[in-house]
């Protein structure tokens, strides 16, 4: 009689754990969801600024390909005919590299909309992060219009002081700037009458 009861209780034991189980794993698959459902529009354009990034990397490593292939067959010629080629070559690369940026841009600056309307300040460090990385800019910054301070920067030095230029706050579309030190992209965050911010990502020579 002990044993059956023993038997019974193990076999309890081992319900009861496997239900602990099941509900531990419905509640990590439900806030999964739940932080889809509340972060769908950033998830998503996160998902297309990899996928754009990834086209362009594909696309230089072609470019590269293509540069080491007519490097080989210009060893024997002349050497303006390869100074030639590395110009032609790096000034494709630079150029898609801009293209790319300005895409991505673009697409990060609807993210940062996103999160200034619901006031996300976690999610927009958590965006400009990742932004970061997989791009390849060497610094973005988002600015307040009103104030021309700097709200978010990837080097933290610069976040809550004026940001050194003064911007021509009425633009409504992405300019880039060909500078001395660089390049800069400028894309306004627009909300339904004016700019919430403005995104500049910055590449250095």
């Amino acid at each position: 009689m002990d044993t059956k009861n023993n038997e019974h209780d193990e076999n309890n034991n081992h319900n009861e754990k496997s239900n602990e189980k099941v509900v531990k794993n419905d509640n990590s698959n439900n806030k999964f969801l739940d932080f889809l459902k509340k972060n769908i529009v950033a998830v998503s354009l996160t998902l297309i600024l990899i996928i754009i990034l990834i086209w362009y990397s594909v696309k230089i490593s072609a470019i590269e390909e293509q540069y080491e292939e007519e490097k080989t067959e210009l060893v024997t010629k002349s050497e303006n005919e390869r100074s030639a080629l590395i110009t032609k070559y790096e000034s494709e690369k630079d150029s898609l590299q801009i293209s790319n940026l300005e895409s991505s841009s673009k697409i990060f600056s609807w993210a940062v909309r996103s999160e200034l309307m619901r006031n996300n300040t976690e999610n927009l460090n958590q965006l400009l992060n990742a932004f970061v990385k997989e791009s390849g800019a060497d610094l973005v910054q988002l600015l307040d219009p009103e104030t021309n301070i700097v709200i978010l920067s990837s080097d933290k030095k610069f976040e809550g002081i004026e940001y050194a230029k003064k911007l021509d706050y009425a633009i409504t579309e992405q300019q880039t700037l060909m500078e001395e030190g660089g390049i800069k992209i400028i894309t306004p965050v627009m909300g339904l009458n004016s700019a919430l911010g403005f995104l500049i990502v910055q590449i250095d020579k």
